[in-house]
């Protein structure tokens, strides 16, 4: 009787047919456990750390927007994927690519998302200006007299605008948080907003 343990359960398989020295089964020389290496342990971790994790933890704005990483990573998988024999393996695996293909969709809506409250917000800021009448002028030709204010106002950029709208003003001396403004500026960019105008 042989014995196997397994990479990922840590379970022990007693079996008749395989042998100690080389319980995976190989196929066209290439065995399921030689395409687990290094290279591809590194390829898991930073699905899960930087892709997965994220969406998980909702926090859609860290995960990464480049998608010549993303194909990359998807290729991996893929290829990994194709020469995978064992169907627990090969489960684990698609598993794993479509946590990835997940992740970049969450990324992609959460930013529609955002992009469509801010329009929403615009247009009733919008409506709120026409009912209240703030584009009406009263002139009066009497003599009169009067008071004059002198006010200063000062705009944001509409990245800034657009960060105060989704997450609030930042703690006093905290400051905006840089990930979240590379986020709605990379947002305003893709939808033609020059963000820091």
């Amino acid at each position: 009787m042989s014995v196997s343990k397994s990479l990922f359960t840590n379970s022990i398989v007693y079996s008749h047919s395989r042998s100690l020295y080389n319980p995976i089964i190989q196929t066209n020389n290439i065995s399921d456990f030689i395409l687990i290496n290094k290279s591809f342990i590194n390829t898991l971790k930073t699905i899960e750390e930087f892709y997965v994790r994220n969406m998980a933890n909702k926090k859609y704005e860290e995960i990464p927007n480049s998608y010549d990483k993303y194909v990359t990573l998807y290729f991996v998988l893929y290829k990994v994927l194709e020469r995978t024999i064992d169907p627990n393996l090969k489960l684990l695996f698609k598993i794993t690519q479509e946590a990835l293909l997940g992740a970049m969709n969450s990324y992609a809506i959460y930013g529609n998302n955002l992009f469509l409250k801010l329009e929403n917000n615009n247009l009733q800021n919008q409506i709120n200006d026409i009912l209240s009448n703030k584009n009406e002028k009263v002139v009066e030709l009497a003599n009169a007299t009067g008071q004059l204010n002198i006010t200063k106002s000062f705009k944001l950029a509409s990245v800034f605008n657009n960060y105060i709208l989704i997450y609030g003003l930042p703690q006093y001396g905290v400051g905006f948080d840089p990930v979240k403004i590379a986020f709605l500026a990379d947002l305003l960019k893709k939808k033609g907003i020059d963000p820091y105008k």
